[in-house]
């Protein structure tokens, strides 16, 4: 005896589709695509920005950041009586190259590689 009617027919798993073109559907219900379209454009841009800002600042504060090295390569090779003295400035090179890339990302009045349209970078060649 069993609280279920006799005339229900039990749900048969082999009736539904597969759970691959129920996920396809939902996602196609609520836009999964198109939201993350949306969110890559979004971060696309946010890291556009950054770049610049971060190129901007790079450039504007470039004899401080020169400066800085310095005084760090500097203060590294008293304490080590000039051991690494080689290191040091293949590591003080390194840095400057990386500053300068940072820097090149900036958007100048005067764009050499972009096509002239306000917020664009150039493309990253490292």
């Amino acid at each position: 005896m069993t609280d279920k009617p006799h005339d229900e027919p039990s749900p048969d798993p082999s009736d539904r589709p597969p759970l691959a073109d129920q996920i396809r559907a939902k996602m196609d219900e609520y836009e999964i695509d198109r939201h993350l379209n949306e969110l890559a454009t979004t971060l696309e841009h946010a890291v556009r920005q950054g770049m610049q800002r971060a190129g901007e600042f790079a450039h504007e504060h470039r004899g401080d950041i020169e400066r800085l090295f310095e005084k760090a390569a500097g203060a590294v090779d008293r304490r080590t009586d000039g051991r690494h003295a080689d290191t040091i400035q293949q590591m003080r090179g390194s840095l400057e190259r990386g500053v300068d890339k940072i820097a090149d990302q900036r958007t100048d009045e005067t764009p050499d590689d972009t096509d002239g349209q306000p917020g664009d970078v150039p493309p990253s060649h490292g």
